[in-house]
């Protein structure tokens, strides 16, 4: 297997790239995310890889993370997801999002990628909504928003980080770490919460 890639970006394309290592271009599908943030020919690059060989035909999928990468391997795992299908869901979809839709079975959030729709959306939920715990070392509870007892303010707060860019595990960490008690509504929170956290 191909895990990584290292090499000089020589092409980039709609939807792949071509990575020149030592002489041999390697062409890789990747998702439009990091086709915005890959750089320019010339420059060196690494791209963590999954090779997918089928009966007629031997691709590479390259991604930013690992995380991404991972993520890309257990949808592929879902019956009636393709590689393209996945792309595109990681392609539309931050890793948070993704995760946090599938973690939390939003079915509307799945459903509104191009190409994916609702009993698509619905499978992976189905499939992999317990597996995100053994993928991101978290456990599926702790992905979904509001937890048992958890009070609709805290919820409300962690759905708000969550827009900023924390996994939920991250934000509701972060107002564990936090005194509250001082707070009124999900703006006191909130400011609270990112006071010192920078």
């Amino acid at each position: 297997m191909i895990s990584h890639i290292s090499g000089i970006l020589e092409q980039v394309e709609n939807n792949l790239i071509i990575i020149d290592v030592n002489g041999i271009g390697y062409k890789i599908f990747v998702p439009i995310s990091l086709l915005n943030s890959i750089g320019t020919s010339g420059d060196k690059v690494k791209i963590f890889t999954t090779l997918l060989v089928r009966e007629d035909s031997i691709s590479l999928y390259g991604f930013k993370t690992k995380e991404e990468k991972n993520l890309f391997n257990s949808l592929l795992n879902v019956s009636g997801i393709g590689p393209k299908s996945a792309l595109g869901l990681i392609s539309a979809l931050s890793v948070n999002k993704l995760v946090s839709a599938i973690a939390s079975g939003d079915v509307d959030v799945l459903s509104s990628v191009s190409g994916v729709g609702k009993k698509t959306a619905q499978r992976i939920v189905v499939e992999l909504k317990d597996k995100m715990g053994k993928t991101y070392g978290i456990k599926p509870s702790e992905l979904a928003v509001g937890v048992p007892g958890e009070s609709s303010l805290i919820s409300d707060a962690i759905s708000a980080l969550m827009t900023l860019g924390y996994l939920p595990k991250e934000a509701r960490d972060l107002l564990l770490k936090r005194d509250l008690s001082g707070a009124n509504n999900i703006e006191d929170v909130i400011k609270i919460a990112l006071k010192n956290s920078a």
